[in-house]
């Protein structure tokens, strides 16, 4: 609670809209977690169903290129970081979202290199591995445009909120770089 919320409704134990709001933060946060984190369970047991198939997929991959779009999203991470802890929120904000572009930048630029290849490996995997990648991939571009409105305005509230959800999808990323191209 803070110092504007109405004695009445601090008596009655009703939650104010800032608590309402970081609840629903992170129920998405935790959402995004519990589907990439089925998306990702999926992508494992159908590798033990089809190791030949699982080594043809990682053979395929770009892997220096997901190295480097790690490299760049977890900077882009740093910087809204910064953002939200108080340093000058507005040029981090826009630091961490050409970081986000950065990132898209480079998967674009593995998926032009890893498509010829995989398009001969015929199984599911390859299916899940672009649902997977390609739907983090368009979290990162949303909240990156995003990240950059905020920029425009910025307020403690929305950077703090939209810092937690990059890291979210830095998370969610720091759990597909192993499962899918170390695995």
């Amino acid at each position: 609670m803070n110092a504007h919320t109405p004695p009445a409704r601090l008596a009655a134990g009703q939650p104010t809209s800032e608590g309402g709001m970081e609840l629903l933060l992170w129920i998405l946060v935790w959402s995004e977690l519990a589907v990439f984190g089925a998306f990702l369970v999926s992508f494992l047991i159908l590798g033990l169903l089809d190791p030949p198939a699982l080594a043809r997929l990682h053979g395929a991959l770009d892997l220096p290129l997901a190295g480097a779009a790690t490299a760049v999203l977890l900077t882009s991470g740093f910087f809204a970081a910064r953002a939200a802890l108080g340093s000058p929120p507005r040029w981090n904000l826009v630091a961490a979202a050409l970081g986000g572009f950065g990132f898209v930048v480079l998967k674009l630029v593995a998926y032009s290199h890893e498509i010829p290849t995989i398009a001969a490996v015929e199984s599911r995997l390859v299916e899940l591995y672009f649902l997977i990648t390609g739907f983090h991939l368009a979290h990162v571009l949303f909240v990156a445009v995003i990240m950059l409105a905020i920029a425009w305005r910025p307020t403690p509230r929305r950077t703090g909120t939209i810092a937690v959800i990059w890291h979210a999808i830095d998370l969610v990323w720091l759990l597909i770089l192993p499962v899918i191209y170390l695995g």
